[in-house]
């Protein structure tokens, strides 16, 4: 039986979505593509799912788009397969359930603009980023063009395009693309340890968090504090708020259920 080309696997509340197409260095052809944007809508559906580790098998996190198949594009497949690039996105930057991008190798184009959807971005010592696509005479897509200078600042973005050069995770760490480094062979635990404490969260009030967060650049202040009173009126409407202040009075830590 083949290995499925994106694994998923849910445990204590956390799903771990897994490229797999190693000897391909988990490049993103169509049907990865396609089987991460099910894996997707599956963790968003399913209630028991309240965070998600996303990372690769092998040597790559993803080394983003498929280049021997970019010889069968023309500019109507082209659009088609980026139309459907989009809605993955789309989906990953608007799930409201927190992401931890686990990276274990290179992300580099694509790739790297998928780890840079996610909420948080952990790496393996041994990871590697770029933003090769001038390497072959393309513009950054993947939502690079927008999530990167809003990590790194217009001039680092722009540098890290024009050249296309390749980073090391400390680098990444210091340009604060990575929230942490840790042991190559410690990357997952760490993860999960990050993930499963998030799960452990108010759900609701996350994904509501994250939904106004990813939208704060461009609401003038007088708009965000338009929706911030209207996430935190559903807010307070939750059994989770009514858990944490039961547990404040009661000196314990909260028991949320997601609720």
């Amino acid at each position: 039986m083949m290995e499925q080309i994106v694994g998923y696997v849910v445990e204590n509340g956390v799903a771990t979505i897994t490229f797999n197409r190693p000897q391909k260095m988990n490049a993103l052809s169509a049907e990865l593509v396609s089987g991460f944007q099910s894996a997707l809508e599956q963790a968003a559906a399913d209630p028991h799912v309240r965070s998600v580790i996303l990372t690769g098998s092998g040597k790559a996190f993803s080394a983003g788009g498929d280049l021997a198949s970019f010889s069968e594009l023309d500019a109507l497949k082209g659009k088609r397969y980026l139309q459907q690039a989009y809605r993955l996105l789309l989906t990953l930057h608007g799930l409201e359930k927190p992401v931890v991008a686990a990276v274990n190798g290179f992300a580099t184009g694509a790739g790297f603009n998928i780890a840079l959807a996610c909420d948080l971005v952990i790496a393996g010592e041994e990871a590697k980023f770029g933003q090769v696509f001038s390497k072959v005479g393309l513009i950054p897509d993947f939502g690079g063009m927008y999530f990167l200078p809003r990590v790194v600042g217009l001039a680092r973005a722009k540098e890290l395009m024009y050249s296309g050069r390749i980073i090391t995770a400390k680098e990444a760490h210091a340009y604060g693309i990575v929230l942490e480094v840790t042991a190559q062979d410690e990357l997952m635990e760490r993860a999960r340890v990050i993930a499963e404490s998030l799960a452990a969260g108010p759900t609701a009030a996350l994904g509501m968090t994250k939904a106004i967060l990813n939208r704060s650049h461009e609401l003038s202040l007088e708009q965000l504090l338009h929706e911030e009173a209207m996430a935190q009126g559903i807010a307070f409407s939750t059994k989770d708020h009514q858990e944490g202040v039961r547990a404040f009075f009661e000196k314990r830590a909260p028991e949320f259920t997601g609720e």
